[in-house]
């Protein structure tokens, strides 16, 4: 389900100088308690005022909405199960002209935001970058700083941009102006939505773009992971269709 598309022959999005406007950081979260506090911290100690930070809990069970409310401008929760559910309801609650997105799992560098406002600073209509993990094994965590960097680099050149969900922020009209996220994905919906976005304008790879998330999908078998993820991508390519996406809380 999309929001109402507007015409993409219209020119979308007027150049923004990003350092004077708000920048909404939406987090989606569910059963979360042991990872988002370090996640809203991060955020919050970002050297910038102009940020709110939104957490979509999404039916938590645990003291995840608890602690959101702790550090949070705006806790909303969000019933009906699912990624980008969560994530469109973020954007429609964010008031910002900048949305950023980034997982209740991971910790952003300190200088995000910063990075974020110079990509955007301009004609760009969002930026995404690299995925480090947080607590991986040293051979994991090399893997996802030169194999998956080389990975985006090599998609971003060929003109297929594969956002990350948990790093990548967009200016708020281009959202609006492809309709938001498609609610009906289970997963692979912020890849999708950049396939779009990067059809009325430009998508930056800023790899001092970084981000730290945790390992604990790798916990739950590196082929399965691996399997998953790669047929994933093959079928959104090919067939505009994405597979269920497994909850894994380690």
């Amino acid at each position: 389900m999309f929001l109402k598309r507007e015409n993409p022959a219209v020119s979308c999005c007027n150049p923004v100088r990003s350092d004077n406007v708000k920048v909404s950081v939406v987090i989606p979260a569910y059963n979360e308690e042991k990872y988002i506090e370090d996640c809203l911290v991060a955020i919050e100690e970002q050297k910038d005022s102009k940020v709110e930070i939104i957490v979509v809990d999404n039916k938590s069970t645990d003291s995840t909405g608890e602690i959101a409310e702790l550090y949070a401008d705006k806790v909303v929760r969000e019933d009906r199960k699912g990624v980008a559910i969560a994530r469109q309801r973020g954007f429609l609650e964010a008031t910002g002209e900048i949305v950023a997105y980034t997982d209740a799992d991971t910790v952003v560098a300190e200088d995000w935001i910063e990075n974020i406002r110079e990509s955007l600073n301009g004609n760009n209509m969002g930026v995404y970058g690299p995925v480090y993990l947080l607590d991986g094994y040293a051979i994991e965590e090399a893997a996802s700083k030169y194999a998956f960097t080389y990975f985006l680099q090599l998609n971003h050149l060929i003109g297929l941009p594969n956002i990350s969900g948990q790093n990548f922020a967009v200016k708020r009209e281009a959202i609006k102006k492809v309709g938001g996220f498609n609610t009906k994905l289970k997963s692979a919906e912020d890849v999708e939505l950049g396939r779009r976005i990067k059809k009325i304008g430009e998508l930056e790879f800023n790899s001092k773009l970084r981000v730290y998330t945790s390992a604990r999908r790798l916990r739950a078998g590196h082929q399965k992971f691996l399997t998953h993820h790669t047929l994933n991508y093959l079928s959104l390519l090919l067939l505009g269709k994405t597979r269920d996406f497994e909850d894994v809380r380690l």
